[in-house]
């Protein structure tokens, strides 16, 4: 059993409301971002659930299970009660456009282990000067430690100690490596380096070859 959980959290102060809309529904190839993220999940999954913002019906999506996260930003903790104890859990961050081919990667990666699937660094395809994390999976076995890692990283955020998104410094956490240096190390980060990219400005979305001006559909 495979259960996708997409996190739409966060408050969207940089996207400004571009478009009219969240960035996690900003138009995608004739439809809004999590229409299709949630269309491209149930290809591989069991189970889509969406976290979203109370009250608003623009996320009810077929074929979706839609709850209200709690009131924390970070993507692991608003998502923490819906994480399988049965299968699989695959998290996607939903201000993310993912190609079918990255989709595939993540759905039908290997391995009883936690992955991390991302960009190390900076995107020849799309322009964006900087890695990004994309999605996320473990399996049951893998909670407890998760667990402690995020508790450990969750007090280095909120002591000033670090001021790294709480992904990064998860997966550092996990791979043993120094929380301060920007190392990916195999067998944990999953490279996706195609039109996958995360909207965090609209000038990731006007830039985006696949999205801007919604010409086309990769």
């Amino acid at each position: 059993m495979t259960r996708f959980v997409i996190a739409c959290n966060g408050d969207a102060t940089r996207w400004a409301n571009h478009l009219g809309v969240p960035k996690h529904l900003a138009p995608a190839g004739g439809e809004p971002l999590l229409y299709r993220t949630v269309r491209q999940a149930l290809v591989h999954g069991d189970e889509v659930h969406v976290m979203a913002p109370a009250g608003d019906g623009r996320y009810e999506v077929p074929g979706a299970i839609v709850h209200t996260p709690g009131p924390t930003k970070s993507e692991y903790a608003s998502t923490r009660p819906w994480w399988s104890t049965e299968g699989r859990t695959v998290l996607l961050l939903g201000d993310v456009y993912f190609t079918d081919a990255a989709m595939a990667t993540i759905g039908t990666q290997a391995g009883r282990r936690y992955w991390c699937f991302g960009r190390h660094g900076k995107s020849h395809h799309t322009g964006k000067p900087y890695g990004e994390i994309f999605a996320v999976s473990w399996w049951p076995g893998q909670i407890d430690i998760i667990d402690q890692h995020l508790a450990h990283c969750q007090g280095l955020l909120d002591s000033g100690q670090s001021n790294r998104p709480i992904g990064w410094l998860l997966l550092r956490s996990i791979q043993h490596t120094p929380l301060t240096k920007h190392i990916v190390s195999r067998p944990w980060f999953v490279e996706i380096d195609d039109l996958t990219d995360d909207l965090d400005h609209p000038a990731d979305y006007d830039r985006h070859p696949s999205l801007g001006g919604d010409r086309a559909s990769v």
